[in-house]
């Protein structure tokens, strides 16, 4: 019986939200807002990287509390979704 509950408990820390999110990417298109990836150096040079116009833009600072998603949807022609995708890659890189 205690080795179930020991288990069931192993289990369930493994499954918990702190565990899963150490496996997540710290920065991504659809959680991190664009202030939060212009103020770490890496994530904003990911971002100069893959979208080099848009990262030199001045009203880019007008977005600093949404997502590239979110301003993906109002300005498509400024965040193609293979730019984007290439994007979540370059910030999965970032530990």
């Amino acid at each position: 019986m205690i080795r179930k509950l020991l288990a069931a408990a192993t289990f369930a820390l493994a499954l918990s939200p702190v565990a899963l999110a150490q496996d997540a990417p710290k920065f991504s298109t659809k959680t991190s807002t664009i202030g939060q990836i212009l103020d770490n150096a890496e994530a904003k040079a990911a971002f100069a990287k893959v979208l080099p116009e848009v990262a030199v833009a001045p009203q880019l600072e007008q977005a600093r509390e949404m997502t590239i998603e979110d301003v993906k949807g109002m300005a498509p022609e400024y965040f193609p979704e293979d730019k984007v995708k290439e994007l979540d890659v370059e910030l999965a890189k970032i530990k």
